[in-house]
This record gives structure tokens, C-alpha cells and sequence, in this order.
């Protein structure tokens, strides 16, 4: 038989059970809390962060445009890149033009790209390009035009004393010198072609032009050249910008 006192203990040890596991269950709900604040707290940085990197990918952009814009005017001036973080490094690019008569020209263009975490922007043979792969873009018209019996060809190219590069950051302007040197080519069939590491960006903007594209790699290093024939017995003018950049910082 069972007495009051064992009834009593066994309540008793109910109650402590139930205690226990109460004590048990808000411990675990604190760590899943502890837990989800950290999640979402890296969530929201992660996001803090890439919207930050995507902004000044678009700064960058936008300096370069600028640049391109200026430069294309001949007018020398200061064009901010108002970057957080990033780096700016030259790169060696060169633009071929080649004539049916056998009269060629290769340019020593080179051009700039700044990479802000992972995001990409160039400036590379008279246009502006932002992305990598697949999904690089022009966010600047081709730098070449044909209409009628002529063509035209405005080409950038960094002269020796151009700065090779170094970190961006709110403060930093490209300031620039311009010497332009126009160019009449006769009446001939001409192939213009850009070397740049952005070359799918490249064939679709000119296509959209109307222009056919092949690629080739013409010295073998690695990087190809998006090469445009222009239509038969075309004039060319080529203004070649001679320019000195100077990467400045706040």
C-alpha cells in the first residue's frame, strides 16, 4: 500500500521534473536565439557589405566614364572615383588597326581596371567595361563608328608617364593631360582589334552595332583581341589621345 508520504514524494518529484525540464527548455530557446541573432547579424552584414562593394563598383564606373568623356572632348581635368575600398592597376592592352594593303598599325593603348571586392571595372581601349565573364558589359559605347564611305576610331592610349596605379579610396581623382593627333587613313578595308580580358562585354556591344566580331590572341599571351572588319573602301580616321594620368588621393 502506498501512504501519503510516497504520494508526496512522488509529487514532489514530479514537480521537480517539470522544473527541470522548463530550466532545459528556455536554455535551449536562449542558444537558438543567441544562435538566430548571429545568423541574421551575418546575414545583414553580408548584405551591408555587398551593396557597398556594388555602390562603389558604380562609383568607379562612373569615374571612368567621366574619364572617357573628357578625354574624348581633349579637355585635362579631375574625375573622382569617391571609392571606399578598392585598387587600381594598370594593364598592358594593345589595339591593332590592319589594312587589305598591308599598312598596320598597333597601339600601345593599356588601360586601367579597379577591383573593389569582387567586382571588376576597366577602361580599356576608348570604352568602359564593369563585370567579369559572362556578365561584362560596356556601360560606354564602342569606341568605333562607320557610316557611308568613312569610319572612325577614337583611341585612349597611357603614355609612359601614366601612373600604374595603386588603392582607391573617397579621396581619389584621376587627374589628367591630354594631347589629341588625328589620323586620315586612305581608302582601303580595315580590321580594328581590342585586346581586352572582357572580350564576350566587347563582341556583344559591337554586334549591337551591327558589326561581325571573330576573336584572336595576335601575341600569344593569353588575352584576346575582339577583332571588327569595317565594310570595303572605307576611309578611317584615327584620333589617337595621347594621356598622362595621375592617380591623386585624399
Amino acid at each position: 500500500m502506498t501512504g501519503p508520504t510516497s504520494r508526496t514524494r512522488t509529487a514532489s518529484s514530479r514537480s521537480e521534473t517539470r522544473a527541470q525540464s522548463n530550466v532545459v527548455g528556455v536554455a535551449l530557446l536562449l542558444g537558438i536565439g543567441v544562435v538566430a541573432i548571429g545568423l541574421v547579424t551575418a546575414s545583414v552584414g553580408g548584405l551591408v557589405d555587398a551593396q557597398r562593394t556594388s555602390a562603389d563598383a558604380g562609383a568607379a564606373a562612373d569615374g571612368f566614364e567621366s574619364l572617357r568623356d573628357g578625354t574624348f572632348a581633349s579637355e585635362d581635368g579631375a574625375y573622382p572615383m569617391r571609392v571606399t575600398d578598392g585598387n587600381l592597376v594598370r594593364v598592358n592592352r594593345t589595339v591593332r588597326v590592319i589594312a587589305d594593303s598591308g599598312v598596320n598599325r598597333t597601339y600601345d593603348a593599356d588601360g586601367y581596371v579597379a577591383t573593389i571586392g569582387s567586382h571588376r571595372v576597366a577602361f580599356v581601349g576608348g570604352a568602359v567595361v564593369r563585370g567579369t565573364g559572362e556578365n561584362a558589359q560596356l556601360v560606354t559605347p564602342v569606341p568605333l563608328s562607320s557610316a557611308g564611305d568613312a569610319a572612325f576610331l577614337p583611341l585612349p592610349v597611357l603614355n609612359a608617364s601614366s601612373s600604374d596605379g595603386g588603392g582607391l579610396d573617397a579621396g581619389t581623382e584621376l587627374q589628367t593631360q591630354t594631347t589629341r593627333t588625328v589620323s586620315e587613313r586612305p581608302v582601303d578595308t580595315y580590321t580594328v582589334a581590342v585586346e581586352t580580358a572582357a572580350p564576350t562585354a566587347w563582341e556583344r556591344a559591337y554586334e549591337r552595332r551591327g558589326f561581325d566580331t571573330t576573336r584572336s590572341d595576335f601575341d600569344g599571351d593569353g588575352v584576346p583581341s575582339v577583332v571588327v572588319t569595317l565594310p570595303a573602301d572605307q576611309t578611317l580616321t584615327v584620333v589617337q589621345y595621347d594621356l598622362t594620368v595621375e592617380v591623386r588621393r585624399g
